[in-house]
């Protein structure tokens, strides 16, 4: 699955790419709680979506940790990472760097991260908010606004 177009659907389809709001409108329950340990989880019960947020988190990262596990929700529903970690030997990380590229995909346009496209990872990781590696993934998939062959 693409995770950038599955994110950019969600940004057409709801007009924002406020994870917030974009939960609202599909009905999630976004629950802020404190936390031991992790910064969010998501839950499907009962047919109902459940988004759990750390109480203590600054708005920033609530927003990122609200997409991200909007991620998870679309990208793995189904899956009981915390199961997965405590009772198998399934390696989880990569669910995990799936839904950080869903949270960075939703939450930043391709138009607002064409300045970085000729700065550094480390420029763009700093504006983001993430790591470097992410920052990596993120601006490798911006599309340039002018392809370096148009200014030929």
């Amino acid at each position: 699955m693409d995770i950038k177009r599955l994110a950019e659907r969600l940004v057409d389809k709801h007009g924002t790419r406020d994870p917030f709001r974009i939960a609202e409108e599909l009905g999630y329950t976004i629950i802020h709680t404190p936390l031991v340990g992790v910064r969010g989880f998501y839950q499907y019960l009962k047919r109902c979506h459940i988004i759990y947020l750390d109480s203590e988190l600054d708005e920033a990262t609530a927003r990122f940790v609200c997409a991200h596990e909007l991620g998870h929700s679309f990208l793995h529903r189904g899956l009981n990472r915390i199961f997965m970690d405590t009772r198998t030997f399934i390696i989880t990380g990569r669910y995990e760097t799936e839904a950080n590229q869903f949270a960075v995909d939703l939450i930043y346009s391709d138009e607002e991260l064409q300045p970085y496209l000729s700065r550094s990872y480390e420029r763009a990781a700093a504006y983001m908010g993430v790591s470097n590696a992410l920052a990596e993934y993120r601006m490798g998939e911006v599309v340039p606004e002018h392809p370096a062959d148009e200014w030929a």
